[in-house]
């Protein structure tokens, strides 16, 4: 069993496969302004490891948020606050952040606006941050083999996320704002892995002798090996801490 989801981009959107102990998980995400629900359930059923167990399960949805969150005294958390594309599994993470923060500013009978404002905007940061990394996604596509593609390489973005393009291109740098929840190890891996590379460095490494980074660096990666040898592997892990019924 492979310990990770797989996500593979296709003609419209993208598949993935996830590894359970009983089945393989697999869906398509995919859109449909560029093709019927016929066709990707054809693509999605031809591109699959083995025999369905099932007939899909065709799901729609539309990707965006409540204005406020919170309203009067009724406060709408996870699924009835909004929801994003799939790609980065945030969704269980919307649900925890908007109980934290409601028990954060949690009101008397009073129902200060205050309090109701204040936790409005941090849970529109939240959503407005997630939405920003999961444009990068498609954003930074090379692929030009399919209208879906070109029209996501060539759509606008938000300026928070144009900022934080032009800055790691510039110098490699990304800076996270507020404790939003993807950290710069997150930005860096799509920003490379989708090729957008920068064009220097952080001048402050200039200030690092070559000799303290070599060995700074090579003790990270002992770490590192150091970890992985004591972990047990994946089917092991599972069999000694969740294995099935």
């Amino acid at each position: 069993m492979a310990p990770v989801t797989r996500a593979t981009a296709r003609p419209h959107g993208w598949q993935w496969r996830i590894p359970l102990q009983h089945r393989l998980g697999n869906g398509y995400a995919f859109s449909s302004d560029h093709v019927s629900e016929d066709e990707a359930t054809a693509y999605l059923l031809s591109h699959l490891d083995g025999q369905p167990l099932a007939e899909p399960n065709l799901i729609r949805f539309t990707a965006g948020r409540r204005k406020k969150s919170w309203l009067k005294n009724v406060v709408a958390i996870g699924l009835s606050a909004g929801f994003m594309e799939p790609l980065e599994s945030q969704s269980i993470h919307l649900i925890q952040v908007g109980i934290s923060r409601l028990m954060a500013h949690f009101p008397d009978r009073a129902f200060r606006q205050a309090d109701i404002d204040r936790y409005n905007r941090v849970m529109t940061f939240e959503y407005e941050k997630i939405r920003d990394f999961l444009i990068l996604h498609f954003k930074a596509t090379r692929r030009n083999d399919t209208p879906y593609w070109d029209y996501l390489r060539e759509m606008p973005v938000p300026e928070y996320l144009a900022d934080k393009i032009d800055l790691f291109r510039g110098s490699g740098r990304v800076f996270r704002e507020n404790e939003e929840l993807f950290n710069d190890t997150s930005w860096f891996a799509v920003f490379i892995g989708q090729g957008i590379l920068p064009q220097a460095w952080d001048p402050m490494a200039d200030t690092m002798d070559e000799g303290v980074f070599k060995a700074r660096m090579a003790e990270i990666k002992a770490v590192i090996a150091r970890s992985a040898e004591v972990m047990p592997d994946h089917m092991d892990f599972i069999g000694q801490n969740c294995a099935a019924a």
